[in-house]
């Protein structure tokens, strides 16, 4: 080979090692991404709490409409975070600050409230399911590392 080919074969191997860095510089900024979306919402929906439970005092029973919905639109944010979890788009860093605060939410008024009937199967029973699991089996992680491959896991940061 000649000093030509060298520098050909050098600088394509640049190339590559730039489109892999390049490709999963991109794959994490979307996680990163998606999971300030669901913080934005998360706290948005917070905002509709009613003030009571803002710092851990019991409110008033039963909630008002607006609150029972803010509450209601909680739970359903923390089933698609569990969803998002499943599919490899929530970081596991990400993941294990959402976790706890999920699990003590749940024992929370006013969340406890809306929460113990759907919990019980008494109210959505064919919904939420991902967060029963997580109200029952302690540290779950909805993340299912099979259905990903190592590569895609390390550039996500799953």
């Amino acid at each position: 080979m000649d000093p030509a080919d060298w520098i050909t074969l050098g600088a394509a191997g640049i190339a590559l090692l730039t489109l892999i860095t390049s490709s999963a510089s991109a794959a994490r900024a979307r996680v990163k991404t998606i999971e300030d979306a669901y913080i934005a919402r998360y706290w948005q929906i917070l905002d509709s709490f009613p003030t009571e439970a803002l710092v851990g005092i019991q409110g008033p029973t039963p909630l008002p409409e607006d609150a029972q919905r803010a509450v209601r639109l909680y739970l359903r944010l923390c089933e698609d975070e569990l969803e998002l979890r499943q599919l490899g788009w929530v970081g596991g860093r990400t993941w294990e600050q959402w976790r706890p605060g999920i699990e003590l939410q749940l024992q929370q008024w006013p969340v406890a409230d809306e929460w113990n009937p759907i919990r019980d199967g008494q109210r959505a029973p064919s919904q939420f399911e991902l967060l029963r699991r997580l109200a029952t089996t302690p540290g779950f992680d909805p993340y299912q590392p099979t259905r990903l491959g190592r590569i895609a896991r390390v550039w996500r940061q799953l």
